[in-house]
């Protein structure tokens, strides 16, 4: 996969952002409420998206998301070390100095259609808009 990191602001959805310790609290509350039998929506949803990233090997893996040549943005679980070396790039510095990042990603499918990063191959800062969405 080719394109350009896109970011997201405020994606509640990227566990893996949250410490350890609210991970932990995440992982046991999830395993808490498997064991009712009774869940209001909100658990319900809370159980879902946990049981969806364990069924997928993703708990440990953070998300980007990044735009292609053709406008779709997608999804994109990399391990902990690539999501740090790509968290350096400021959306504020990189809007001031329109600038954009550019990646080169060898990519994986999961058998619920996520994209997984096997290899980032090329990273660089190019001139040009860097896109986000303020959720």
């Amino acid at each position: 996969m080719i394109g350009d990191l896109y970011f997201v602001l405020f994606d509640a959805s990227n566990y893996n952002v949250i410490d350890a310790d609210r991970r932990r609290v995440f992982r046991e509350t999830a395993e808490h409420l498997s064991e009712l039998d009774s869940l209001n929506t909100k658990q319900v949803e809370l159980l879902k998206n946990y049981e969806f990233l364990l069924r997928n090997k993703l708990l440990n893996k953070p998300k980007i998301f990044i735009r292609t040549p053709a406008g779709k943005v997608e999804e994109v679980y990399v391990t902990l070390k690539d999501f740090k070396e790509i968290s350096k790039y400021s959306l504020k510095e990189l809007r001031e100095s329109n600038q954009r990042i550019h990646l080169e990603i060898e990519m994986d499918l999961t058998k619920d259609s996520l994209w997984v990063a096997r290899n980032i191959n090329h990273i660089q800062k190019l001139d040009g808009k860097t896109f986000y969405k303020q959720n």
